[in-house]
Parts: structure tokens; sequence; C-alpha cells
């Protein structure tokens, strides 16, 4: 996942593209707390890997969330989409509270369930499962992947 991460974060540079950095660590204790209290679930350590390395990613269609962003407080280029704002405006809008939404294409939804686990992308309108992946890491590095081409 580093390496990807690097190469899109080294290409978006070259093409001036803002980027969200990596999230502090105060913030990632800080969302592992919300995570829990707001929509009762626990994060995977794969995802908490995945903000040390990137606080948020708006690659080509694809959104992976940060730990800390919103529409009151986004972060650099005015990327709002923080996990928790935007798990509650998913729940807000249609039944999503059986599993945690990591990040979204046009197309999918790319979830974990309650406990952090259970990697599987879902249609974003249907709810169908798309595909499911044998770790967070896996279904991410999956969407980077093909999402860079």
């Amino acid at each position: 996942m580093k390496d990807l991460l690097k190469r899109i974060v080294d290409d978006q540079a070259a093409a001036s593209e803002v980027l969200q950095g990596s999230a502090e660590p105060q913030y990632i204790e800080a969302l592992e707390i919300d995570t829990e209290a707001q929509l009762s679930a626990k994060l995977s350590g794969d995802f908490l890997t995945y903000l040390s390395l990137s606080n948020g990613t708006d690659f080509n269609g694809l959104v992976l969330y940060g730990a800390n962003q919103s529409p009151d407080a986004p972060g650099p280029g005015g990327f709002w989409q923080g996990l928790i704002v935007t798990n509650l405006a998913w729940r807000e809008s249609g039944d999503h509270r059986q599993y945690v939404i990591l990040g979204e294409t046009g197309m999918d939804l790319l979830t974990a369930d309650l406990k952090g686990e259970n990697a599987t992308s879902l249609d974003r309108v249907s709810g169908d499962t798309i595909e499911r992946f044998p770790s967070v890491a896996a279904m991410i590095e999956f969407y980077l992947s093909s999402h860079y081409d």
C-alpha cells in the first residue's frame, strides 16, 4: 500500500494537485474513539495504517476517507470527506448502519463490518455485494491500483 500511495502522491504532486499528507497520530487516536462512540464500530489496523500514510485520497474517481475532515473543517484543497462525517451522512440517507464505509467510487462503497473486518465493496445504489476481499489493505490496494491506470 505504501509504495502505491507514494506513486500516486508523486503523480499528483507533479500535476500540481493538492495533497492531504498523512494523518497526525492524535487525529487517528481521536478517530478510533469517535468511531466507537458515534458509529458503534472499530476500525481495522489496515485502515489506521492507511491513515498514517494518507489522511484521505481523492484520485481518479476514488475517494478514501480521512481521519478528521468535515465540511466545517476541510483539509487541504477543500477535502471534507472525513470518515465520521461521511458515515453519519450515509446513515441519514439510507440503511448503512451494519458496516463502516471507508471510501467510495462513482459506483461502489468500500466497507468493513463493525468489527473492522470483512472488507467488501458494495454497489452504492442497490447495496449488492460486488466483491469480498481478504483484508481492508487488499481492498484499498485493489481500488488504488485500479484507479491508477
